[in-house]
């Protein structure tokens, strides 16, 4: 039923997606792009993937203080290609697989998953409604509902934060480890007392017990995540011939709304990476449907292929068994 539910999601995205689309001229617009312009784009996808390695470091320094970066890469994409998998298993599944690797607690490598995500989330939620400030029409509907949407959001978000370091003081995580070992009555006795450590470290590591330096490393690491990837979707618009009339606002207005995409639980962001590219490009960026849809498709044909294939190679590196995946998948989709 739930695939039903996706595929069937996924259908009516791409439906409006392709709404009133002459073909012909999307494959003439796709077949004069400069190839220059294709492999920046590529390139620059797939350094972002060090970046995002070096800030997960970060993250998880509490819990261990040095780890490789090439393992924290390999873990990175393997993490991205499995979000091809319906239910969004990559990003279980590549916490737990390096937690086990690294010796670190299953719990502090699933918290950092959670962290990152609250993270990236409360970063574009800003660089969106920063750039609304000098988007040259940011009265349209689409700009007007998503702001309404971030200042709901972000003050939740906030909110998250302030009740992880609340929940980990001394005073309360006592209450808090009282309701777990209640809630835990419900479990088989055999399994409760390593439900209860789990559940108890998976809060500790919802806190970030970072020092100032960190703390600020974190921050800069993450505005690079996504400050980074911006121009290289640009110079792809260069390519297609438009990004000279796209000023850097909108592009910042765009990008934060394309990353927003991504919340909607399709695999490989099908359908919904492609109807919200569709409308950012020609709302916010006035691009013609025909070339906002060719844009799209390639470079959404250039994301997965930076998802599958560095994946494809560090799921051969650590040699990942395919049985682990599917008990992650399945314990994923029993919470």
């Amino acid at each position: 039923m739930k695939i039903l539910l996706i595929v069937g999601l996924i259908g009516v995205l791409l439906f409006f997606f392709l709404k009133n689309i002459d073909l012909r001229q999307v494959k003439d617009h796709i077949s004069t792009v400069n190839l220059f312009y294709l492999f920046l784009f590529l390139l620059g996808l797939y350094i972002q993937f060090f970046i995002r390695a070096y800030r997960w470091g970060i993250l998880l320094k509490p819990h261990k203080n040095k780890i490789p970066i090439m393992t924290l890469y390999n873990y990175t994409v393997i993490g991205f290609l499995l979000n091809l998998i319906p239910g969004k298993v990559g990003e279980p599944a590549r916490g737990i697989l390096l937690a086990g690797e690294e010796k670190i607690g299953r719990s502090y490598g699933l918290a950092s998953i959670v962290l990152e995500r609250l993270i990236d989330s409360a970063l574009i939620i800003l660089l969106f409604l920063f750039s609304l400030f000098f988007v040259k029409d940011n009265n349209s509907q689409l700009l007007t509902g998503l702001k309404k949407i971030s200042f709901f959001v972000f003050p939740l978000i906030v909110l998250f934060f302030v009740l992880f370091y609340l929940l980990n003081t001394d005073k309360l995580f006592i209450f808090v480890e009282k309701f777990i070992r209640f809630l835990s009555k419900l479990l088989p006795a055999k399994i409760r007392e390593r439900a209860i450590g789990f559940a108890l470290n998976f809060v500790k590591g919802l806190r970030l017990n970072l020092s100032l330096f960190n703390f600020i490393k974190l921050i800069v690491a993450s505005l690079a995540v996504w400050l980074f990837l911006i121009p290289f979707y640009w110079l792809l618009m260069y390519g297609f011939g438009f990004g000279a009339n796209v000023g850097p606002f909108e592009m910042l207005a765009y990008f934060s709304v394309i990353v927003a995409s991504a919340a909607v639980p399709t695999p490989g962001m099908a359908g919904s990476f492609d109807a919200v590219s569709r409308i950012g490009l020609e709302e916010i960026c006035k691009v013609d449907p025909n070339l906002a849809v060719a844009y799209t498709i390639l470079a959404h044909f250039l994301i997965l292929v930076v998802m599958v294939v560095p994946g494809m190679v560090a799921f051969w590196t650590k040699g990942i068994n395919l049985k682990i995946i599917r008990n992650i998948k399945d314990k994923n989709e029993m919470s």
